[in-house]
């Protein structure tokens, strides 16, 4: 397994760098797939999705392409999702994100990548692999988006952590209280959660392992009691 969890996607060198490693060749000889359902059902402007395509398309990828889990009969999306070297799971909504994958049927298709593939997750693309992310939307107050979406619950489509992932630590635009709120999500559910800034990333190799982190920023670990066990 090879996948790099982010906050902010490949944000510095550290994190491309380490990227490179898991491909064991350059990027611009390997195919990216970017899937976006997980920011298609907002409303308002979209500029910085384009921005941020545009950054990834400017790391000079042999292909870059982009998808929707929604847009064609599931074949023809898996055959598209098989056809690249990295499968980046892009930010927005991880309850939408995770609904997509499983809706669609393509559940399987993404554990099967996740074997064969190298996996960037950016934000909510990270956040849809803990086993409990059904107890997500009471425990981290997140009911409103669940509501919108018009979703009743949500289920991981491929349940691989006893651990959550949370994003954007410090980043201007986050509650005061976000590492509160975060700590009491822990509790709640009796999880670890990991609290990254956007020059921060996880590492996985071994779902059952410890991730590695890849970090010039700073970061946290809360228990599953929401105490804070480490932090840089």
């Amino acid at each position: 397994m090879k996948m790099l969890l982010t906050s902010n996607g490949l944000a510095n060198t550290e994190i491309r760098d380490t990227l490179v490693d898991l491909l064991g060749k350059p990027i611009a000889e390997s195919r990216i797939v970017v899937v976006i359902d997980s920011i298609l059902g907002f409303p308002g402007d979209s500029s910085k999705l384009v921005e941020h395509l545009d950054g990834l398309r400017r790391l000079g990828w042999a292909e870059f392409s982009v998808a929707s889990l929604l847009a064609g009969p599931p074949a023809l999306v898996e055959s598209r999702l098989r056809a690249a070297d990295v499968i980046l799971g892009y930010g927005g909504s991880n309850l939408w994100a995770a609904h997509t994958w499983t809706a669609t049927g393509l559940a399987p298709v993404l554990a099967d990548l996740l074997e064969e593939k190298v996996y960037v997750g950016w934000s909510a693309g990270s956040m849809i692999f803990p086993r409990l992310l059904n107890r997500w939307p009471d425990a981290f107050d997140d009911q409103a988006e669940l509501e919108m979406f018009g979703l009743a619950s949500v289920e991981s489509p491929v349940p691989l952590f006893d651990w959550y992932f949370v994003g954007h630590l410090g980043a201007d635009w986050m509650p005061a209280d976000a590492e509160t709120a975060v700590a009491r999500g822990a509790a709640r559910t009796n999880q670890p959660v990991w609290f990254v800034d956007d020059d921060s990333a996880l590492l996985i190799r071994d779902p059952a392992a410890e991730p590695i982190v890849v970090s010039s920023g700073h970061w946290r670990r809360f228990g599953s009691d929401g105490s804070l066990i480490e932090s840089h």
